[in-house]
């Protein structure tokens, strides 16, 4: 299979290191998203928006409605002026983290709603997911649009890959950064690809993941439910995905998670653009400039 690549380099000395940026997306794929049941938003009617009760606080010149569901922490940001339709984006996990750096700033300039709700305990096994349904209920009972564009950082790569997985019909489109995609990538774990002090830490992580999972650690990469083995359903939906690699990542190396995703991905015919950081670790996420990240969604998020 042949790729289109463009390559964006920059320099800097002094502790600023070397980057190389390439973007590659199967050939032949259109600028903008077109499928037989891509809808139509409904601009003739404003709707009102009532927010889940709780305390409202400034984020980033924003205002920001904390709540509680079902014990999970959660907020909803929003926009100066809701964008008619009411488009949203959500970030899975770590939400306070380089939020200039991603998309949520300026998709709410854009009038694009953004939310978070807090389910890191469960490391999105199916209970996890059962909460979500919930929130993704409220939010529809909110009028907000049917699909979101998600934002997956880390660990919240495995938790957008495990909802648009469950709920294809919910993803309008997904943006990856260092992204968790193998459900055993806390296991096997070495002086090769960890340091001494964080080997404890690799074996009680890969714990708790198995027992979210009711299995054992040596079965996690095997599982059912890890992303690299539940490419199809992601795929079939059409849904584009754009993913950040970084090539010194040793907490989630992309070799073993996200390089085997998209090759599968690929292979059950999913479109994925993938930008290359050959010199960057696991952090910082996101970009100097997201305008990249913000542009992507925008030309592929249903009818905006």
């Amino acid at each position: 299979m042949k790729f289109r690549v463009l390559r964006e380099k920059a320099t800097a000395f002094f502790g600023l290191c070397a980057l190389s940026i390439s973007v590659s997306a199967a050939e032949g794929v259109p600028a903008k998203r077109t499928t037989p049941d891509r809808e139509k938003i409904d601009v003739g009617k404003a709707v009102e928006i009532v927010y889940p009760e709780g305390e409202t606080v400034e984020w980033y010149g924003y205002k920001r409605h904390n709540f509680v569901l079902d014990g999970h922490k959660g907020f909803i940001v929003e926009p100066r002026n809701p964008a008619p339709g009411l488009p949203w984006c959500w970030c899975l996990q770590w939400p306070e983290a380089f939020v200039p750096r991603t998309p949520a700033l300026k998709l709410l300039e854009r009038g694009f709603h953004h939310v978070h709700l807090d389910v890191f305990e469960s490391k999105l096994n199916p209970d996890g997911v059962k909460t979500l349904e919930k929130f993704y209920a409220l939010l529809q009972t909110m009028h907000f649009h049917k699909k979101a564009a998600l934002i997956g950082m880390s660990y919240g790569g495995l938790f957008s890959l495990r909802w648009a997985a469950e709920h294809p019909e919910t993803v309008g489109a997904i943006y990856l950064d260092a992204p968790v995609c193998d459900l055993g990538f806390c296991c096997n774990r070495d002086l090769s690809n960890s340091t001494r002090e964080n080997l404890s830490g690799w074996e009680k992580s890969a714990g708790t993941l198995a027992a979210a999972y009711a299995t054992t650690p040596e079965k996690l990469s095997g599982h059912k439910l890890s992303p690299l083995n539940n490419v199809q359903p992601i795929a079939d939906a059409k849904i584009p995905v754009l993913a950040v690699r970084n090539g010194q990542d040793r907490t989630v190396p992309p070799e073993t998670n996200l390089d085997v995703w998209v090759e599968r991905f690929r292979a059950a015919g999913g479109f994925v653009t993938v930008i290359r950081r050959d010199f960057y670790g696991h952090h910082p996420h996101g970009m100097d400039d997201p305008q990249m990240l913000v542009d992507f969604i925008l030309r592929h998020y249903p009818a905006f």
